[in-house]
């Protein structure tokens, strides 16, 4: 009776490890860490779009274990290509995730929610070294202009709309080049150089990203 009863005892013990293993999500995620990023715009009026090239990279040995890397967008945006290393790469798009999928464990649960307008990109870099290299292509729609004038008035991006793949773990220097018409400038945190030739102008500048504060990006035309 007593074997039976430690017998018992020793599988109710079992099946208790087991559901509690089984309700521990696996630690398959973690961010890309990208300490500088730099972002080339340019208007496209017919459409009402920004599109952007974002390019940055990140040392291998510098992210943290787990079998995906990820980034977020907003889902505004319509992704025409993702590079690594100048190599065309699908990414994993990736739902219903939880903080404790990721490694630490994600520091927003926010940005997770079903509802949010962010979508989780992840890549499988097990087999890559050294320094990786991301090269992202994507649009995004410009939203009503705010007047100033019957000619004049400007629009803006907050960093907390993701609206470019952003290092949520530490601070990152972005660097932005606007190019287009001269009828478009481009205002950031920093003081921004401009350069014209046949009618086409290059802005450029940067600003410091942190992932607990709000940047502010401002096209401005007319």
């Amino acid at each position: 009776m007593r074997k039976f009863l430690l017998t018992l005892v020793l599988l109710v013990l079992a099946f208790c490890l087991m559901a509690e293993e089984a309700d521990t999500p696996k630690i398959n995620f973690a961010l890309l860490n990208p300490k500088e990023i730099n972002l080339e715009l340019r208007v496209y009026a017919p459409m009402q779009r920004v599109y952007i090239t974002a390019d940055f990279s990140v040392e291998k040995d510098s992210l943290p274990d787990a079998v995906y890397h990820s980034l977020f967008l907003t889902k505004d945006a319509r992704i025409e290509y993702f590079l690594i290393n100048d190599k065309f790469v699908p990414p994993v798009y990736s739902t219903k995730l939880v903080p404790e999928h990721f490694n630490p464990v994600f520091p927003y649960p926010e940005m997770l929610n079903e509802d949010s307008n962010l979508n989780c990109f992840s890549f499988y870099l097990p087999n890559y070294e050294g320094k990786i290299k991301f090269t992202l292509r994507y649009s995004i729609p410009i939203p009503e202009w705010v007047k100033e004038s019957d000619i004049r008035g400007y629009v803006t991006f907050s960093s907390a709309q993701n609206w470019y793949p952003r290092n949520l773990t530490g601070p990152c220097k972005v660097y932005a080049r606007l190019i287009s018409s001269t009828y478009y400038t481009m205002e950031l945190g920093t003081q921004c150089t401009i350069k014209e030739k046949d009618d086409i102008r290059i802005t450029e500048g940067y600003f410091i990203d942190s992932p607990a504060e709000q940047s502010i990006f401002k096209i401005i035309k007319g």
